[in-house]
């Protein structure tokens, strides 16, 4: 029931951010009453913290998960503005605010970023990764902020383009700062 519980309040997320997110708007979605939601969790703190560690797994899957195999930092970054394309309000809702969940978020998002840039040759330790991130962060950022607002309507093709773009001049920027 727990992930019953969990899956309906995301998809109110989905749908409305977190603007209406009560026990009550929930349990409409589960078309149930609120006891269920307050028989699996103490509060609706304890929902909240259990949603946030829920999407962080979902993010991470969909969007930060990478093998060595077919897995880059252009892959990845077209993969978060991808997802702000398909999932603009929840991506608002998530990433856009102040509170403890977009802070967390974004904290996550950094820190799997920064795990990526372990394994580029170019960044030699995390002074130099964090150096890069700070050029790379607020373009990638900045462009999913803009397509989860309905500012860009990219198709896949030109959010793999978009991507890969502002990767390689953030790193040709990175590299230049670095000799200069």
């Amino acid at each position: 029931m727990k992930e019953h519980i969990l899956e309906a309040a995301l998809e109110l997320m989905k749908d409305e951010g977190f603007e209406n997110f009560t026990a009550r708007r929930i349990a409409e979605y589960l078309n149930a009453s609120t006891q269920p939601i307050y028989k699996e969790f103490q509060n609706m703190d304890d929902l909240r913290e259990n949603l946030l560690e829920y999407v962080k797994e979902i993010i991470h899957e969909n969007i930060f998960k990478v093998t060595t195999d077919n897995g880059n930092l252009i892959d990845v970054c077209a993969n978060y503005i991808r997802f702000a394309k398909e999932e603009g309000t929840l991506f608002c809702a998530l990433f856009m605010g102040r509170d403890r969940p977009a802070r967390t978020l974004h904290e996550c998002a950094l820190n799997s970023l920064n795990d990526l840039m372990k394994q580029m040759n170019e960044l030699d330790d995390y002074e130099e990764r964090k150096a890069f991130l700070d050029i790379v962060w607020p373009s990638i950022h900045g462009t999913a902020v803009l397509t989860a607002q309905g500012q860009f309507d990219f198709d896949d093709k030109t959010i793999d383009e978009k991507a890969h773009h502002i990767v390689t001049h953030s790193l040709a920027v990175w590299k230049e700062s670095k000799v200069a």
